[in-house]
């Protein structure tokens, strides 16, 4: 059986994805659903309206291929299904607007001779508001028989075009290409945006969709670019090619690094505290894109440590985990999820996690069946951004029944955190001391007054409910007493939490929103901090929240804000307690060793530690807490364990050592 086990025990670079600076005003959501799509489409697998988004050359013939020479081809329309000119053009110049210049030009291969163009800010300048497009670009009948070589068609159809997308200005908007084989009576929907988040730009591209779920074994077909519901920015397409795909293809959709997954909505950390950190789980789908069915399909995970906190290189890989073996037949998938147990760390520092589909064929389109995450383990801080700033959010960024937000003071705006300890500490162990926000270089935030907040905040409260987000939302539980004056030098700004029932008696195990309310807008100024978009990809849907003044609501945006929550030194187990910080050394004799052998400590004061041993699964052998005055010895009997590699870690809230100890 063919394993790519290179995953499991190397490093590979993740993917990082630029902001966008332009702003437009975006609606806010009252409910936690997705906008629907059209009645006309054809009711199939919601796994297959997933574009697989690939990036390698062409493994298959070319089919059908325009690179818009001189003119829309014959057979092309232009379709407006709005009553003005705001619609798709042919043009072999971009045009600019107030939030896009001329520098923002589609570098594509034949771009010289001519484009297709949505350029939704020339449209709508210098209007603030926008008016939204609802317009597509129609193809004539494309022929996939290959000149009549398959009569039938093929198992397996791409589409490939060169384009040039920043997406405006909310997630219901749709920038999407449909494909009809029946001259659009029904068609099938995929998403062209190549997971841009909201009002991010990827210069030019090559974007690839599998259309198979639509066009296999079929002799003709149409496709449409459509926008709908955009108002700024633009859209640009070239050298748009059809082309047979590949027969063994396994691709990852929907992959996930799961904290907290008690609850349907848990976000995905960036930086978190140790005793926050609960037993961490891979998941993602498992699609055969091809056309052959694929035998000992399964999803693995490996994770790795990086670094130790102060930035040495790490561990290396130190667990590993993986789904259930299984046949998967051409168009089907998979929900996979890793075997437990699930990840627990042993040491701090910075991990990566990475995922791989992977089955006993030799997959033709490599590229699109791995993932990668990284975090970092420390003691205090909470954050969901890593540090890809770009962009501006907040209150004045958003419009409710036609008024925009950040103009009034008790605009509210923050972020969803879950509070949960692995190590079953409470209370006053998961205490908030401040929040730190990144403000942006908005000269509207200078003069603003804002408030620190963290809110309660129960999901079911809101789940099955057809009501307003506002339900899941309880008391507020810690703020400041003295507002906050933004100034022209803030960029990184961290506020003490200084009132409130949780700074006082800590945060009890749940859902909370962290953010801020304006209490002073300096005569109708806004507040608003950085957007991450390259973490944002990750996040989920409905886990940041507004609430503004003008008409009182909470709803959820689709954002990412930079909000980070501070916490006191958190401990490492029930029962250690914070000291001083001390020299401490630990040494393992002998090792190698049966199973039997002394844990030697030398420390320069009293202190008290947690030791935990764990195998190289991650498996909890042993843990006590011990207390070290200068000097102490204890001896260990796991010769009844398997021969193996295992970790002896050695912590407090101030200092954490691992060494490995070899039994043979």
């Amino acid at each position: 059986m063919k394993k790519k086990h290179f995953i499991l025990s190397s490093l590979f670079l993740c993917s990082v994805i630029v902001f966008g600076q332009g702003k437009s005003k975006q609606h806010i959501n009252i409910l936690p659903d997705e906008a629907a799509l059209s009645s006309r489409v054809k009711k199939i697998d919601p796994d297959f309206l997933k574009a697989s988004r690939l990036h390698a050359k062409a493994v298959g013939d070319t089919l059908y291929y325009r690179d818009f020479q001189d003119s829309i081809p014959t057979g092309w329309s232009i379709v407006n299904n709005n009553p003005n000119n705001f619609q798709w053009t042919w043009d072999t110049i971009y045009k600019n607007g107030q939030y896009s210049s001329l520098t923002d030009i589609i570098t594509s291969t034949s771009a010289s001779n001519g484009f297709l163009l949505l350029p939704g800010d020339f449209y709508n300048t210098p209007m603030s508001m926008g008016v939204a497009m609802n317009t597509y670009v129609e193809s004539d009948s494309i022929d996939l028989t290959n000149n009549g070589v398959q009569p039938n068609g093929f198992c397996n159809i791409w589409v490939r075009y060169q384009q040039a997308l920043q997406y405006c200005c909310s997630a219901a908007n749709r920038i999407v290409l449909q494909v009809s084989s029946d001259n659009f009576i029904t068609f099938q929907e995929y998403d062209a945006t190549n997971a841009l988040p909201v009002n991010a730009t990827n210069g030019t591209i090559t974007n690839t969709i599998n259309i198979s779920t639509a066009a296999a074994f079929t002799p003709n077909i149409k496709i449409r670019f459509l926008s709908e519901g955009n108002t700024h920015y633009y859209w640009m397409i070239d050298d748009f090619t059809v082309i047979e795909g590949p027969e063994n293809d396994l691709e990852l959709r929907e992959p996930s690094v799961e904290f907290n997954t008690t609850y349907t909505y848990n976000p995905f950390y960036t930086q978190i505290p140790y005793d926050l950190f609960t037993p961490l789980r891979i998941s993602g789908v498992n699609a055969n894109v091809g056309c052959n069915t694929l035998t000992n399909v399964r999803l693995e995970g490996a994770f790795i440590h990086v670094a130790d906190p102060q930035g040495n290189p790490g561990l290396g890989g130190i667990f590993n985990t993986s789904s259930p073996f299984l046949t998967l037949a051409n168009f089907q998938t998979d929900n996979a999820v890793g075997s437990t147990p699930n990840f627990v760390p042993t040491i701090l520092g910075e991990f990566q996690v990475n995922l791989l589909t992977d089955s006993d064929s030799l997959d033709e389109n490599p590229g699109n069946e791995t993932y990668c995450q990284r975090f970092t383990i420390g003691d205090t801080l909470l954050a969901r951004d890593d540090d890809g700033y770009g962009g501006g959010t907040g209150p004045g960024s958003y419009v409710r029944n036609g008024q925009p937000g950040g103009q009034l003071a008790g605009d509210k705006f923050g972020l969803l955190y879950v509070i949960e300890s692995r190590t079953g500490n409470g209370g006053l162990s998961k205490t908030p001391t401040s929040i730190t926000f990144a403000v942006s270089d908005d000269p509207n935030n200078i003069g603003v007054e804002i408030s620190p907040k963290i809110w309660e905040y129960d999901e079911d409260s809101l789940l099955g409910q057809t009501g307003s987000v506002a339900a899941a939302f309880g008391a507020e539980v810690a703020s400041s007493f003295i507002p906050y004056t933004i100034n022209l030098i803030d960029t990184l700004i961290t506020i003490p939490l200084d009132n409130g029932s949780a700074v006082f008696n800590g945060l009890d195990s749940g859902q909370y929103i962290v953010g801020w309310e304006v209490t002073n807008t300096n005569g109708g100024n806004s507040f608003e901090v950085y957007e991450d978009a390259s973490s944002g990809q990750f996040q989920p849907l409905a886990t940041c929240f507004m609430d503004l003044a003008h008409q009182p609501g909470w709803g959820w945006v689709n954002a990412n804000p930079v909000i980070r929550l501070n916490m006191k030194n958190l401990p490492r187990s029930t029962g250690i307690q914070e000291t001083n910080d001390s020299n401490i050394s630990m040494s393992i004799v002998p090792n190698p060793s049966k199973g039997e052998f002394n844990i030697q400590f030398r420390t320069d004061r009293k202190s008290i530690f947690l030791l935990e041993i764990r195998n190289n699964l991650g498996q909890l052998i042993h843990s006590e807490t011990i207390s070290v005055n200068r000097t102490k010895s204890n001896h260990f009997d796991f010769s009844n364990l398997k021969k193996g590699i295992y970790y002896v870690s050695l912590q407090n809230n101030l200092k954490n050592i691992v060494e490995t100890v070899v039994m043979h």
